[in-house]
């Protein structure tokens, strides 16, 4: 492939057009003009702008990095020869997607090209796919470093081995390796978590059985404590029998006894109200009746008393009138009252006290036993009502006990009792109970056995299968280090020995050797040297000379002539000094008879080094 010509917009670029000869192009253009642009725009036109990738710190996206600056959409036209035919290859901003639109025309006809895709182009123009197109022909001032890909090392191998491209030593090992990671690595993987769930597997059959066991046990007890709990219902079933019986019993007696007893005390209340109204009445007259009595018998002493002291005043008068006379000396005359007569009245007198004496008697006694009886009568009747008060007490009492006892037996709750050996019995049944259903609830989270027996039989098989696996990957992953081994052995020299001679040239001889290790670090033997140099001891132009040798070297290696794709190089020779940029000038003229060469450069020392030369193509853009 050839390129003819570019137009692009993209960012800075406004319709910008760059062509191209067909051997050596020199482009110079100041920093900040559009180099690295017009290299990442064609490389957008061969193989498509990646609208996945995101921005990152200090680093934006193409899509945003070449964002038109002008606002238009981004587009561009890729003019080129491919096997003997002009192909214009144009990509535009179509549905919001940069450069999401792709056509490839001949020019000749404006036919589409068949079998040329956005996906493909680049790889079927240059014959190379994007990582080796950046890693072989496409040479920046920034990424001059040659690093391993597995698209690079296939075409390597395609060149030191079988012929087929599509091999690659480390793709296979990454592979296998994955493969490998993803049975075991360390303690991740298939392997690793097969045998964790064997394990805890292992540890739930191994619980199941503990539990099973100590269920069984739990069962056992539960039944024996069952059949003590049953003994102890029963024995409580008949005491409760026996207890409602009793209760009854009680129940009925103490209302009876109530009963009675208010019956009795309202007897008692009625004889008392009957009583009380018949003696109140009979009591006063007793009570007049006897205050009569003795009223009679205060006037009788009173009459007598009076009546004895009238005789014996009368009988002192008597002898008085009798005995005065005859007193000698008594001045007065009174006439001589007989003896006899005066004897006779004062017998009289005396007789009639003694009769009245007599009569006072028989009706004082009369009297006293008239009051006795009636204050004896009184008395029975006072006893009468003291007794049917304390009989009506009485009754209040034992109605009021009756009361008490029947609201208790009433009220009486519980049942019979039962000694602690029962209660102790129920405790025990339904904490067992509890565990039993604990367990039965662990049991069934650990599901069934049968299950887990078959599932711990895949697992240990699955184990088992990928095992071997692994077995048979660690045996394929030493014998394809054994391979890569022979294979370095074979393309290492070669691809050393051409960028030996690139090299040694752009060096002036300085150097002669160049060691490449699988993984493309390297290490060069100085001219007169017999110790090798590591890469970090060389200047930055030397080591920009070493890797644009060994990427000229990679160059001839994965594509060469006639099929050679166009060398690129941005900026690639500023770290050269004189002497050697004449050198790396006169190499990439010759490569340019060859395979197009082109150069970008914001120096002016390649134009005047190569003002000599007739058959290249100078471009300058504006500002240089």
């Amino acid at each position: 492939m050839k390129l003819r010509k570019l137009t692009a917009t993209f960012g800075c670029l406004d319709g910008a057009t760059l062509t191209f000869g067909p051997g050596l192009t020199l482009i110079g253009a100041p920093n900040g003009s559009g180099k690295s642009t017009w290299c990442a725009f064609l490389r957008v036109m061969l193989y498509g702008l990646d609208t996945r990738q995101r921005d990152r710190k200090g680093a934006p996206a193409d899509k945003n990095r070449y964002r038109p600056w002008n606002g238009k959409p981004m587009e561009g036209l890729l003019e080129c020869e491919h096997q003997g035919a002009v192909i214009l290859l144009r990509r535009t901003s179509a549905g919001g997607v940069p450069m999401g639109d792709f056509s490839a025309v001949y020019q000749a006809t404006g036919l589409p090209v068949p079998g040329l895709t956005a996906d493909n182009a680049g790889e079927v123009l240059t014959g190379l796919s994007r990582e080796v197109f950046d890693r072989s022909v496409f040479l920046r001032q920034t990424a001059l470093a040659v690093t391993q890909s597995q698209d690079l090392e296939k075409r390597i191998t395609d060149l030191v081995s079988s012929g087929e491209e599509d091999v690659s030593w480390s793709e296979a090992n990454d592979r296998l390796k994955a493969w490998l990671h993803r049975r075991r690595f360390h303690k991740s993987g298939r392997i690793p978590l097969l045998e964790a769930e064997a394990a805890q597997l292992r540890q739930t059959v191994a619980q199941t059985a503990a539990l099973r066991q100590d269920l069984a046990q739990q069962q056992a007890r539960a039944a024996t404590l069952r059949r003590q709990a049953d003994h102890w219902d029963k024995r409580l079933s008949a005491e409760t029998d026996k207890f409602q019986t009793v209760s009854q019993q009680r129940y009925a007696q103490a209302a009876a006894e109530l009963d009675a007893a208010q019956l009795h005390l309202q007897t008692l209340q009625a004889q008392q109200q009957a009583q009380a109204q018949q003696m109140d009445g009979e009591a006063q007259e007793i009570a007049e009746e006897i205050q009569d009595t003795r009223r009679a018998l205060s006037s009788r002493r009173w009459l007598m008393t009076a009546f004895v002291t009238l005789v014996v005043l009368l009988t002192v008068a008597g002898a008085a009138l009798y005995l005065l006379p005859r007193l000698p000396g008594f001045p007065l005359d009174f006439p001589e009252i007989p003896l006899l007569f005066l004897a006779l009245g004062a017998g009289v007198l005396w007789l009639l006290v003694l009769l009245f004496t007599l009569v006072k008697a028989a009706c004082d006694r009369r009297d006293r036993r008239e009051v006795a009886d009636l204050q004896a009568l009184l008395d029975t009747q006072q006893q009468a009502d003291t007794s049917l008060a304390q009989a009506l007490r009485e009754a209040q009492i034992r109605r009021d006990h009756a009361q008490k006892y029947f609201e208790a037996v009433s009220q009486q709750s519980g049942g019979p009792y039962l000694p602690p050996e029962a209660e102790a019995c129920r405790a025990s049944l339904h904490q067992v109970e509890q565990e039993i259903a604990q367990l039965q609830g662990q049991l069934t989270a650990l599901g069934d056995p049968v299950a887990v027996d078959a599932q711990l039989d895949e697992v240990e098989e699955e184990t088992a299968r990928l095992q071997a696996d692994y077995d048979a990957l660690e045996i394929a992953i030493e014998a394809l280090q054994t391979a890569d081994r022979q294979l370095h052995a074979r393309f290492s020299p070669r691809l050393s020995q051409q960028a030996e001679a690139y090299f040694a040239q752009l060096t002036q001889g300085a150097f002669s050797q160049i060691t490449l290790d699988r993984d493309f670090s390297v290490t060069v033997g100085q001219a007169g040297s017999l110790t090798p140099r590591p890469l970090a001891l060389l200047s930055q132009g030397t080591r920009d000379q070493l890797y644009l040798a060994l990427r000229l070297g990679v160059a001839d290696l994965v594509l060469p002539t006639p099929d050679a794709c166009p060398l690129i190089l941005d900026d690639a020779l500023l770290a050269f000094d004189d002497d050697r940029l004449a050198e790396a000038l006169h190499l990439l003229t010759q490569l340019a008879a060859k395979r197009q060469v082109i150069l970008f450069t914001c120096q002016h020392r390649e134009f005047f080094m190569l003002e000599d030369q007739w058959d290249l193509t100078r471009v300058t853009l504006p500002g240089f």
